[in-house]
């Protein structure tokens, strides 16, 4: 395996948080495991959604990272990243496989495949990575977004607070600031266990951050009971801008439901500054008796 690689891999904290292993790589193909952890958990064991998101993403990193001979001083990231989830994993290793579809100068597209062990298909992914050899990235243009906290207030549904007590959720220390009427607004610090080579969160910790707050808007609107069944259908990111060491706010909307169906999206700012960091779309299922 190339050293440069590993030294990627081994420079992200939030990936060893979560327990990623690299266990092999080609130019083509980028193979990580995730052992089961409780602390990835949802109740019951079931893997949360977004440590699947966050194994996709570091899985498209990895190969654009390969595809694009990249050494270790490389600027790289993503760009974009599609997520459907198909199963869940419960109480069980994963193996995420992503594969080149395209290669270009700067981007790499590549679509990644998640089982378990037993070989059950629990997600699908689609991540584009954009890489450049350092010091050779061109002046970015960057949009003025007013921040999140100007639009929402502090409203807490009934047991809204429950919500981020899952493991997973608990452990990336997301903190609930409004959850009203199809609407939510969860806060993240940049603690060292969810950054980035770069020292800003991790694009996975980010989508993590997408799904979480998207669910929690569909809940606001039926009221959250842990009786009803749910889950992610699907998510979409867009990733704008990486700020080293800025706390987040993600802001969601439930743009429309469908039954059991909720379509919401989200923005991810900097506390600070309201610089937009990313935008999702949240397809999420809520079965109401």
């Amino acid at each position: 395996m190339d050293d440069a690689l590993r030294a990627r891999f081994d420079a992200a904290p939030y990936a060893a948080s979560l327990g990623l292993q690299l266990q092999g790589a080609t130019p083509e193909r980028v193979h990580l495991r995730l052992p089961y952890k409780d602390d990835n958990a949802n109740p019951g064991r079931v893997l949360h959604g977004g440590v699947t998101a966050s194994t996709i993403d570091a899985a498209g990193v990895l190969t654009g990272f390969v595809a694009l001979g990249g050494a270790a001083d490389w600027e790289i990231g993503t760009l974009d990243l599609s997520v459907s989830y198909l199963a869940a994993a419960i109480g069980e290793d994963i193996v995420a496989t992503a594969e080149v579809l395209r290669r270009g100068k700067e981007l790499v597209y590549s679509s990644i495949d998640v089982r378990t062990d037993g070989g059950k298909r629990i997600a699908t992914g689609l991540s584009t990575v954009r890489g450049v050899a350092a010091g050779t990235r061109k002046e970015e243009r960057q949009l003025a977004v007013a921040p999140t906290s100007a639009v929402l207030g502090n409203e807490l549904m009934k047991g809204a607070t429950a919500f981020v007590m899952s493991p997973f959720m608990a452990r990336l220390d997301i903190a609930v600031e409004h959850a009203h009427g199809g609407a939510a607004r969860l806060a993240m610090g940049c603690s060292d266990d969810k950054r980035d080579v770069d020292g800003a969160i991790h694009e996975g910790a980010l989508a993590a951050l997408i799904d979480s707050t998207g669910a929690l808007a569909a809940w606001s609107v039926v009221g959250l009971d842990m009786r009803f069944k749910a889950s992610t259908v699907g998510i979409h990111v867009n990733y704008h801008h990486r700020v080293p060491g800025a706390a987040v706010v993600a802001q969601a909307r439930t743009l429309r439901r469908n039954n059991e169906i909720f379509l919401n999206e989200v923005a991810v700012t900097a506390r600070d500054d309201g610089t937009r960091l990313a935008t999702g779309s949240v397809t999420y299922r809520i079965v109401v008796p």
